[in-house]
């Protein structure tokens, strides 16, 4: 006779367990399976149209891997692949309602939603896509046209924006390498000599490489805040020359135009006298740039301008003189 130790008891009660839990896996009731949010090969697509109720919708087209907006525009390629690698994305294959009602409730229909996604290959349209309410923060409700499911994503209406500038890419007037040379028209001329420091052409002066290198910088980053609605009509207030990775690039940056004074009251001051035409007429008065690589001008932050406003005064080496050991020859 075989005594059962208390081991082998252990042993055999643990086998006991895997198998009734492998049981209750295998014949447990199944819900009926569904597909994901979209079933095809969304990175096809290389023409999106986002719309709302009551705006104009966003175009965008792909053409040798970027992203173009209307006009010839760079969008924000990375933005695009992310909503793309969102709404194609398998997580979603899990449906949190599928009848009429829920998708009024949701606002993920055809003929109420908060964002319509419209994707195409060439001019076949591949599919609709409607996202409606927020259950929660970073979800939305989301159905494909041809489907009943609406599905919670990790998304969110401002993702969507309906703005054109929120889509540009804010980095397409940047320089396409290091700036090797570097010129504030009427100004001062300066370049990187053959061990990487800066210094003036046609000047004796003694640069501070540290200030033109953080100068040169923000040609390299340079980022615009939207595309300008207006067109000025005088010069630039500031006009850059830039040499980059072999090509010459010219920025001009516009200052809005200083406010006339006015009386709020209604005062006398000025009544009478013809009114001056501004500068430019723009109703944001936002500091704009012009760059030779675009025919369009655009809004950018007035921080900028300032940091490139110097004159060769503020760039030379404090101490340095042309007599000084360190100062820089014409050679």
């Amino acid at each position: 006779m075989i005594v059962a130790t208390n081991r082998s008891t252990a042993i055999l009660a643990g086998i006991l367990v895997v198998q009734l839990v492998l049981a209750a896996v295998l014949f447990m009731p199944r819900g009926e399976e569904t597909d994901p949010l979209v079933t095809y090969e969304i990175e096809l697509a290389d023409r999106i149209l986002i719309s709302s109720m009551d705006e104009d919708p966003i175009e965008l087209r792909l053409e040798d891997g970027q992203w173009f907006l209307q006009g010839g525009l760079f969008a924000d390629t990375s933005r695009l692949e992310t909503l793309l690698e969102v709404l194609g994305s398998d997580r979603w294959s899990w449906p949190v309602a599928s009848t009429s009602e829920a998708a009024r409730r949701f606002e993920v229909t055809e003929d109420a939603f908060q964002r319509q996604v419209e994707l195409f290959v060439g001019e076949e349209e591949l599919a609709t896509l409607y996202l409606g309410t927020s259950p929660s923060f970073r979800l939305i409700h989301a159905r494909e046209a041809d489907s009943d499911n609406i599905y919670a994503i990790e998304l969110a209406s401002y993702d969507l924006p309906m703005r054109q500038d929120d889509w540009l890419d804010k980095s397409l007037l940047q320089t396409a390498g290091a700036v090797d040379s570097m010129e504030r028209v009427g100004q001062w001329k300066a370049e990187l000599d053959g061990e990487g420091n800066w210094r003036f052409v046609e000047s004796s002066l003694a640069a501070n490489s540290d200030e033109l290198s953080g100068m040169a910088t923000r040609f390299e980053t340079l980022r615009v805040m939207g595309v300008s609605d207006e067109v000025p009509d005088r010069a630039p207030d500031l006009e850059f020359e830039v040499v980059a990775a072999g090509e010459n690039i010219g920025y001009g940056f516009y200052r809005p135009p200083e406010d006339e004074e006015e009386s709020e009251d209604g005062g006398e001051e000025g009544e009478g006298e013809a009114e001056e035409e501004p500068r430019f007429s723009t109703s944001t008065r936002d500091t704009l740039v012009k760059s030779s690589l675009r025919d369009e001008y655009f809004r950018v932050s007035s921080f900028t301008v300032d940091q490139l406003e110097k004159s060769i005064d503020e760039l030379v080496e404090v101490g340095a003189t042309p007599d000084s050991p360190d100062a820089q020859s014409d050679a």
